[in-house]
């Protein structure tokens, strides 16, 4: 965290001591008019400028609030997957003059190794960005209140819950505005440089935000920040148990981890959507036929976040560890661009976040609700 410039000690008024942390609140919605209702009540109170970015645009009350605020004279920057372009709700935003960006539009290049060319259409280079920056000002020694708001999804009209997060804190909101700066500005996941390398940069070396609370945020960015090897990392520190759940699951390196560490006695749970496999079927198939000692599930739920849960029980030692809930705004992806030679949908070509918490201890607060949403989806799941 930064420290307070040494301005402040002559003359200039002394910033809110809230400030100094960051607040977070969770919330396990039960559809889209839940969900959007958050993002909505904030865009209409927006004074200044509101950053936005979302995966779908079917949902139109998402659009009439931001060309509402557009109207009133607010900054509006939208960044939208350049698949919805004619969805409702962009097309909305397109004919009322609002600043969009549509991103992520495929991508083709050499690839020396196999000494052909590969390539990835849009469809399989995605926008899963679901959030909005409130009224963030970059100026020198300003301390404003920017409001963030975050789903795991928005603008879908699909059934289902969502994770939502309400957060304040100015360099929460100062790194989300940079990365939706990038993506806004063209550097989205499929830009790349003369020698085909990633064009994206890292928001900000910041990643851990300390809160009022007893919970711990953690935010990363994808795919400069490698998502499914975060994921894949805390499956393998995990002390306790791993739960997943996701729509898609079509990543081999992670499946293998699970079965690791099922194999050496945790206990490991996974459900998957009524998307499983649509992504590709050979590497769902990891999972399906490779992992023994996981135990599989499968629910019939419209819309399926992806939440994972790590150390929510007693370790060996009959102690609690430190509780991690990690929720992505995309499905579980291959962490390789190819798959025996053959482009796959994969992590380092999809925009999106990942958002953290940590207690330390026994679970408590928001991870509990993050929890209630895996027995919910256990509840409604059949075995695979």
């Amino acid at each position: 965290m930064r420290t307070l410039p040494l301005l402040l000690l002559v003359g200039c008024a002394a910033p809110d001591a809230g400030q100094l942390f960051y607040s977070v609140n969770t919330h396990v919605t039960d559809g889209p008019d839940e969900t959007v209702g958050y993002f909505v009540d904030a865009i209409a109170k927006a004074e200044t400028k509101v950053d936005i970015a979302f995966p779908k645009g079917e949902d139109t009350r998402l659009s009439d609030a931001l060309i509402a605020a557009y109207d009133r004279g607010v900054e509006v920057k939208v960044v939208t997957d350049i698949d919805e372009a004619d969805s409702a709700a962009v097309s909305e935003l397109i004919a009322a003059g609002v600043p969009t960006t549509l991103a992520d539009a495929g991508i083709s290049y050499f690839e020396f190794l196999l000494g052909d060319t590969v390539s990835w259409p849009s469809e399989q280079t995605i926008m899963s960005h679901a959030f909005a920056v409130i009224d963030y000002e970059v100026t020198d020694y300003q301390y404003t209140e920017p409001k963030v708001v975050q789903a795991s999804s928005v603008g879908s009209l699909a059934e289902g819950p969502r994770v939502v997060f309400e957060a304040r804190g100015e360099e929460l909101a100062e790194d989300l505005w940079i990365e939706h700066h990038q993506v806004f500005g063209g550097a989205d996941c499929t830009a790349a440089t003369a020698y085909d390398a990633m064009a994206k940069s890292i928001a900000d070396s910041r990643y851990r935000y300390d809160t009022s609370s007893n919970v711990e945020l953690q935010v990363w960015f994808g795919p400069q920040e490698r998502l499914i090897k975060r994921v894949t990392d805390a499956v393998y520190s995990a002390r306790s148990d791993v739960r997943i759940l996701t729509d898609d699951f079509a990543t081999e390196g992670l499946a293998f981890a699970l079965q690791d560490k099922a194999s050496w006695g945790f206990d490991v749970d996974v459900i998957v959507g009524p998307n499983f496999s649509a992504s590709s079927t050979a590497l769902s198939r990891t999972l399906s036929n490779s992992t023994p000692d996981v135990a599989k599930f499968q629910t019939s739920m419209e819309q399926v976040p992806t939440v994972i849960l790590i150390d929510y029980g007693e370790d060996l030692s009959g102690r609690y560890n430190t509780s991690r809930a990690l929720v992505i705004t995309h499905d579980l992806y291959s962490s390789s661009r190819l798959y025996r030679s053959q482009e796959v949908v994969n992590d380092q070509l999809i925009d999106g976040a990942m958002w953290e918490l940590r207690v330390y201890g026994e679970p408590s607060g928001d991870l509990l609700d993050l929890e209630q949403l895996w027995k919910d989806a256990r509840a409604d799941a059949e075995v695979l």
